[in-house]
């Protein structure tokens, strides 16, 4: 039994609806009207979750009548968090760590996230779960967006992203470093100049973290490196260099 309980998000021709699905809450994402695009986009996200199976991601439970359906994930997202102000450092690295394994198990089955940002964080207590693979790029797949196209949002989006390049894993790493920085700051990497440096101003200069959280810039300065070569190599190696640079914090 499918039952509606009450609507969740309206993107326009995207509905997504909290429901009851045979006894369990559970969450849709379907298509309210004919759009082509979105509609190769759901199924192609639909794809995609069904070869990922990790703690920190949200898993699939069925595709009905091109409708995905995943389990309800109880808790608030890091975006709504962050309106009240930065977070501590420890909380940041918990949630930075969780991300990078999410990442991590994506990235060894050839899946790029490509939107990692603070509404896309779902947080309860110490559980972390990256949401959303609308954008996701399969790499083992043909592509199904068009070459150039910018699927992302500026204020964590690597500047090769920005560019229309879709093949490169550092770019979520990219987007990790700017969840984690606007987290400590308070505020996203480049604030309102996001768009100039994107766009390759090299007059605009990443802003130090203060507080406790400057102990970490330096990962964050690599993370948010603007030629992906000069990031992390991946995920893994990104999360032991956090590990490191934290590890006087208690937990």
């Amino acid at each position: 039994m499918r039952t509606p309980i009450r609507r969740l998000a309206d993107h326009g021709a995207v509905h997504v609806d909290l429901i009851d699905w045979d006894g369990r809450l559970a969450v849709v994402k379907r298509l309210v009207r004919y759009n082509p695009t979105l509609e190769r986009r759901l199924a192609r996200e639909a794809v995609i979750l069904q070869k990922l199976n990790h703690p920190n991601l949200l898993p699939i439970l069925a595709v009905e009548d091109g409708a995905v359906v995943y389990p309800y994930a109880p808790g608030i997202d890091l975006d709504e968090v962050l309106d009240h102000g930065a977070l501590r450092l420890r909380r940041v690295m918990l949630i930075a760590s969780a991300l990078l394994d999410a990442l991590a198990h994506a990235h060894d089955r050839g899946v790029l996230h490509h939107d990692v940002k603070p509404s896309n964080v779902r947080l309860r207590g110490r559980d972390v779960k990256l949401v959303d693979f609308g954008f996701a790029k399969d790499l083992g797949l043909s592509a199904i967006t068009d070459a150039g196209m910018v699927l992302g949002t500026p204020q964590y989006m690597a500047p090769e992203q920005f560019r229309g390049e879709r093949d490169d894993p550092r770019s979520d790493l990219y987007g990790v470093a700017a969840v984690a920085y606007h987290a400590l700051a308070g505020t996203p990497p480049y604030g309102r100049d996001a768009l100039r440096m994107l766009a390759g101003d090299a007059s605009i200069t990443l802003e130090p973290v203060r507080g406790e959280g400057a102990s970490l810039f330096p990962w964050l300065a690599r993370g948010l490196s603007r030629e992906p070569g000069r990031r992390y190599a991946d995920a893994r190696s990104m999360k032991a260099a956090l590990l490191e640079a934290g590890s006087g914090i208690a937990a």
